[in-house]
């Protein structure tokens, strides 16, 4: 996978898969939903909290230099995130630096043929919908395998972001997660971060009783096109008078605003030129946020 790793520590994914959905064994398959979200405090449906763990390691970094040089009114983008009262974050390439969807397909062994997908999607080549179907009939997870996957590949979160949450924090914003990934890989990254798990906006994967593949929960907001919006809609319900600003990697973060009042393009771990070019606001790094 071509992209700049700028992250500091590790974690381990090694989240319940209770996240997602287990179906009856034969040929059909059931789905819960999780997109009767509430503002109420919950525990998305886990039988147990987890806890993340991290170690450290060398990574590669990008000179200060060549992170500003790509910015894009980032100055204004640390105004922007002064005055918001929420702060929504993409996670894959954004939080942490890899995209959990092909990072599954490379365990699975299925890593080149899903990574043309997920490019191609990330540029707005095809609705998200259609890319997350396609990507998981190519890889077929089992559910063995994604629990090995959980163990075994532990993600790397993105410089910065850990002091950049606790900043928010002090500062009593909101924070939120929306990703169209799994909430079996994203939940204990909230954990890790200290993010509520009923702030996270996530899709849900379906296995048959004998842990086959069987699809993915289609009710959820970030299961399609435009769901980045409408998981911003519901948060918008819980706190109707906030300036709202999401930050992330991809066409899909551009896609929340509106209904969130600003988009703020990254690019520390990909730098995706359409994305690039369409942000008004566009940061290399967190710390140009603080």
């Amino acid at each position: 996978m071509n992209r700049m790793t700028m992250g500091s520590v590790r974690v381990a994914r090694s989240g319940s898969l209770l996240n997602d959905t287990f179906a009856g064994a034969g040929q059909s398959a059931t789905t819960t939903s999780n997109s009767g979200f509430s503002c109420a405090d919950n525990n998305n449906e886990l039988s147990s909290p987890t806890k993340a763990c991290t170690i450290n390691r060398p990574l590669a970094t990008v000179s200060n230099r060549d992170a500003w040089k790509s910015s894009k009114n980032a100055e204004r983008a640390a105004q922007i995130v002064k005055q918001s009262n929420v702060i929504c974050f993409d996670v894959d390439s954004t939080v942490i630096c890899e995209e959990g969807i092909d990072e599954l397909a490379d365990f699975c062994g299925k890593g080149s043929e899903v990574a043309r997908v997920t490019k191609e999607a990330m540029g707005g080549g095809m609705t998200f919908q259609d890319a997350l179907n396609i990507r998981l009939n190519i890889i077929q997870p089992r559910k063995n395998q994604i629990i090995e996957f959980l163990q075994q590949r532990p993600c790397t979160l993105t410089k910065n972001i850990r002091s950049f949450m606790e900043k928010l924090k002090l500062e009593r914003k909101e924070i939120y997660l929306i990703s169209g990934g799994f909430h079996c890989l994203i939940d204990p990254i909230a954990d890790e971060l200290g993010i509520p798990r009923n702030h996270v906006f996530a899709n849900k994967l379906t296995f048959f009783f004998n842990g086959d593949y069987a699809s993915f929960d289609t009710t959820q907001p970030t299961s399609k096109s435009g769901g980045k919006a409408e998981a911003v809609s519901i948060i918008k319900r819980c706190h109707p008078d906030a300036i709202i600003t999401m930050i992330g990697d991809g066409a899909t973060d551009l896609e929340a605003a509106p209904p969130a009042d600003n988009v703020i393009g990254f690019g520390g771990n990909v730098l995706r030129t359409e994305v690039h070019q369409r942000a008004q606001y566009y940061i290399m790094d967190f710390a140009q946020l603080m």
